[in-house]
């Protein structure tokens, strides 16, 4: 954790903006169980929480709904920003058809993957732990394509350059490469909080466990980097207030959000 008085240093303003799998939910079960205290500490404050995920719309829908969240969100890893009803929809990504076309000339030049478009509903359940009803959501792409990498670690690199080339990118997730457009969380954290949060004032303490959840910790006051499966440590911008959590997923969550707010001090 930080030095104590940088965290009682917080103005009696604060907005929680964090990643979903491995860090809210659980890496392998899905389950937020044990942050519902400190998301119910969170709504008693009136401290909003926004969801900054790889998922798609379809599947926040309902995750919305199952975390008591009436909040804007962004989905796709930056690609769009909806806001709480999804009647405003701010689009920063690249539409899946694009996509795919560049994957499809990948595949000329000998790159070997499988993406979410040469998947049935079967092979994601496979994949991720997802039942049918989620992996169908999860499958209702609009602006990325997840990738599992079927090729060598070097063919990765040269692949993420070619595709650069293409103006996309791809970012390494918990589970899958995904490419997209050239957007990430950050961006679309910063265009959100600008839109909808104009008067805050107070701290944007961010939570994630991946490298593609980076440039959305470096653009936090407080960046709280979830232990990940993957044994990767993420290391964010010395600028930024880094606290490492020894826990994984949502335990992790919410040890590390328990401590910010025993430090900021409860009213």
């Amino acid at each position: 954790m930080p030095p104590h008085n940088v965290v009682a240093a917080i103005p009696d303003h604060m907005i929680v903006v964090t990643d979903l799998d491995g860090t809210l939910l659980d890496h392998h079960s899905y389950s937020f169980d044990p942050a519902r205290p400190v998301l119910a500490e969170l709504a008693r404050r009136h401290i909003p929480v926004i969801l900054n995920t790889s998922k798609t719309r379809a599947e926040l829908t309902d995750l919305q709904r199952a975390l008591g969240l009436q909040t804007p969100f962004v989905v796709e890893n930056g690609s769009a920003i909806y806001s709480a009803d999804q009647s405003a929809c701010r689009v920063l990504g690249a539409p899946r058809v694009e996509l795919l076309s560049a994957l499809g000339d990948a595949r000329i030049q000998d790159y070997r993957f499988s993406g979410y478009a040469d998947m049935s509903v079967q092979d994601v359940v496979q994949h991720t732990g997802l039942s049918e009803a989620q992996a169908q959501a999860s499958m209702a792409r609009e602006f990325t394509e997840p990738l599992v990498w079927e090729d060598t670690p070097e063919r990765l690199a040269d692949f993420a350059q070619w595709i650069k080339a293409r103006g996309l990118q791809c970012l390494r997730g918990g589970r899958f490469v995904h490419v997209m457009g050239r957007c990430d969380k950050g961006l679309a954290m910063q265009q959100l909080i600008q839109h909808y949060y104009t008067d805050n004032r107070g701290p944007v303490v961010a939570l994630g466990d991946s490298e593609n959840d980076l440039a959305m910790l470096e653009q936090a006051d407080i960046a709280v980097c979830i232990r990940s499966y993957s044994d990767r440590r993420l290391e964010p911008a010395s600028s930024v207030v880094a606290i490492h959590t020894d826990n994984y997923g949502p335990q992790g969550w919410a040890e590390a959000m328990t401590d910010i707010l025993n430090q900021w001090g409860r009213d």
